[in-house]
């Protein structure tokens, strides 16, 4: 059994007056993959931004209850914001590559971290190629463009740019959805050979693709958790008849 890494209790957000999480209470364990699936604005994203504070960037929100990573409560008064960044990586719904080198990209989170030892930086970005399956493709043309690389070698680089400051957590918000079949399905290989390393929490609406990779399932429903299980079982037998009518298409 995986320990803990995520602790979240009676965690909820606000827009405003607007209450977009409401309650929720939920451990997410090391090495796994855990899917957090359910309609449109149900607040998997917000959820997703919540455990490294990207949703600070929006005016006029606030949080109740407690997010602890690594048995820190990450709301905490004390704690460093990029810090908590560096530890929990994320990658968007859209490659979103710099106009600068693929090494550059890969390279970026190391700089502004401080590091300025060449060799060190070139190890990083060789090994986070190697874990983001993208090294045999583009270790001749590192002084390339990145922007020359196809979508699904774009949506990869950005893997290992996350992975190259080495995070405890891979955030991942719908990675998949602007990729071709053949893209997408090299980037669910890719996450699944990852979790031996990473704890990832995904955003999927692609019902198929979080009964293919993860471990664990979420179903969130109009910012309220209504059920987590093992994949295998939220699929197959859950607990809750509004959760198999959203995975059959009955939904509504």
């Amino acid at each position: 059994m995986n320990s803990k890494i995520v602790s979240i209790k009676d965690f909820s957000f606000y827009y405003g007056q607007n209450k977009c999480l409401k309650n929720i209470s939920l451990d997410i364990a090391a090495r796994e993959v855990t899917s957090i699936i359910g309609p449109s604005g149900c607040g998997k994203s917000t959820l997703l931004r919540c455990f490294n504070r990207m949703n600070d960037l929006i005016p006029n929100t606030r949080v109740e209850g407690t997010i602890h990573i690594d048995e820190k409560n990450i709301y905490a008064a004390d704690v460093d914001v990029v810090d908590l960044r560096r530890k929990v990586g994320m990658v968007f719904q859209r490659p979103n590559p710099f106009p600068k080198s693929i090494f550059e990209n890969v390279a970026y989170g190391l700089r502004i971290n401080g590091v300025k030892n060449k060799e060190f930086i070139a190890d990083k970005i060789e090994k986070g190629l190697i874990n983001a399956g993208l090294w045999n493709e583009v270790k001749d043309r590192l002084r390339d463009n990145a922007l020359r690389l196809s979508g699904g070698q774009q949506q990869r680089l950005c893997v290992a740019r996350a992975l190259a400051i080495e995070p405890e957590v891979v955030l991942m918000d719908e990675p998949a959805s602007a990729l071709d079949p053949i893209a997408t399905a090299k980037l669910e290989e890719l996450i699944v050979e990852l979790k031996k390393k990473y704890t990832i929490v995904i955003v999927t609406h692609n019902m198929q693709q979080a009964a293919r990779i993860s471990d664990i399932t979420v179903f969130l429903m109009q910012g309220e958790l209504i059920e987590r299980g093992k994949t295998s079982e939220i699929f197959t037998r859950p607990s809750k008849k509004i959760t198999e009518e959203y995975i059959t298409g009955r939904f509504g």
